[in-house]
């Protein structure tokens, strides 16, 4: 039995959603580069409200799914000015430093929720 919850904007106001496709995924040394380099930014970075990070699910096949990208990264901020100070912070610029070489591609997603 699914119990269907009443909850609105859980996650927060401000959703920041980064895919990555890495170059070389099945490269230990160069994931393990990767992962280390956002971990840094996870911890280090004082905009974002709450993080999640992860790999593609291995689901079931569906049109609608596209699980083709290596990893995923999701942060939550207050607002959209927060999010535009993220974008410049050192914290940021040196995770882009010391990953970018490891991406071949990156799509973000922004969603703001709206206000009633």
């Amino acid at each position: 039995m699914m119990i269907k919850k009443n909850i609105e904007n859980t996650t927060g106001p401000f959703v920041h959603s980064v895919y990555f496709w890495l170059k070389n995924p099945d490269n230990l040394e160069n994931t393990n580069a990767f992962e280390k380099a956002i971990r840094k930014l996870i911890r280090t970075n004082p905009q974002a409200t709450s993080n999640h990070f992860g790999k593609a699910a291995e689901v079931e096949e569906r049109a609608v799914v596209d699980n083709s990208f290596t990893y995923f990264y999701m942060m939550i901020f207050s607002d959209l000015k927060t999010q535009n100070t993220y974008q410049t912070d050192p914290t940021h610029e040196l995770f882009i430093k010391e990953a970018a070489h490891l991406w071949e591609r990156v799509i973000v997603y922004d969603s703001i929720s709206e206000t009633t």
